[in-house]
């Protein structure tokens, strides 16, 4: 009795199997995404990561927040500073782009209590909404003097012998992480006949 059960679920199982491998699947490798997740952070313990923000295709000026590991709280003037890099090889996989403009010159951030003044080697009222929006969010959602809250942090760009004061970073620029992945397009079964 038991051996007719073991052999009606070997040849059960053989049948699934069977089933599984016809049905067009080819197995994949591991696509390794981002890191890993961390878990909710405590409340009241410093964040370790630089939040960087760039532009995306179709936003409309719009940007998208990016977080990178660190191993200690990120100054204003660290995560400006990796801003003007632009995004690494993961984020311009995501659609990411930067319109903050690659310049040799010295670029100095410097903070006070609750205000950010980043001057750079170029005419600032040129940028482009984005691109001053990218450098205001960026300066403002990092380490700045004041405990102020980032929408309440005023960011001065200064360059070009011009100055854009008082610039803050609105939540309505935000716009929450989403997967950006294209879907893939459905081709209609072919009709039975």
């Amino acid at each position: 009795m038991r051996a007719r059960r073991a052999a009606g679920a070997l040849a059960l199982c053989g049948a699934l199997v069977a089933a599984l491998a016809a049905c067009g699947i080819e197995p994949t490798e591991v696509v390794e995404v981002g890191r890993p997740a961390q878990g909710v952070k405590r409340p009241g313990e410093p964040v370790k990561e630089a939040r960087l923000y760039f532009a995306f295709p179709g936003l409309a000026g719009g940007l998208q927040p990016v977080s990178r590991p660190a191993r200690e709280g990120v100054s204003a003037e660290e995560a400006v500073l990796l801003l003007l890099h632009g995004p690494n090889e993961a984020e311009r996989m995501r659609g990411l782009f930067s319109e903050v403009p690659k310049s040799g010159g010295h670029i100095e951030v410097g903070t006070a209590q609750g205000r950010v003044t980043i001057q750079l080697p170029l005419d600032v009222a040129r940028l482009t909404v984005t691109a001053r929006r990218q450098l205001v969010c960026t300066a403002a959602h990092n380490r700045v003097p004041g405990g102020l809250p980032p929408e309440r942090i005023e960011v001065d760009l200064v360059g070009g012998g011009r100055k854009v004061t008082g610039q803050t970073c609105e939540n309505s620029y935000v716009v929450p992480m989403v997967d950006h992945l294209p879907t893939p397009a459905r081709t209609p079964a072919p009709a039975r006949t």
